[in-house]
């Protein structure tokens, strides 16, 4: 079960599965999610996230994420595709674009980003982001992968 709300704990990915290392090392290396992690753990500490499991929440979803990325891609046959749907989040303000980051994961385990295709109508975020911080439509996107 991946990590999608605040009440999900911290897993370790290692100690679950020590092959998982490249998609940990492809995750801590993202430079934008690494951003956004240091930005919402700051929010934390100052306690300006209206929930603090937010930031472990986010962190949670991108490894694990990485690593059903890595295990896809280690299950593809050459010029095999994975196709997903997903939407961009924000949180504490920022917009997170979750298709940039997980489009750069793939690229770093093993697959090609052929197509971001953005669906005509967005998201808005959530209520308590549009009363501190206004509406902001996000993109919810496909994205097509094809393994190496």
């Amino acid at each position: 079960m991946l990590s999608c709300t605040v009440e999900n704990r911290a897993k370790d990915m290692l100690e679950m599965n020590p092959a998982w290392a490249k998609a940990v090392d492809a995750a801590n290396n993202q430079a934008v999610l690494q951003a956004v992690l240091e930005y919402l753990e700051a929010l934390k500490e100052a306690g300006e996230l209206n929930n603090p499991g937010i930031a472990r929440m986010v962190r949670g979803y991108f490894y694990e994420m990485a690593c059903v990325i890595w295990e896809c891609s280690r299950m593809l046959k050459p010029g095999g595709y994975l196709f997903m749907v997903n939407d961009n989040v924000r949180y504490g303000g920022a917009s997170i674009p979750v298709d940039l980051i997980l489009s750069d994961l793939a690229e770093q385990l093993g697959l090609t980003v052929d197509q971001i295709l953005v669906l005509p109508v967005g998201k808005g975020n959530s209520s308590q982001q549009m009363g501190a911080h206004g509406r902001d439509q996000l993109r919810k996107c496909v994205y097509v992968w094809r393994k190496k």
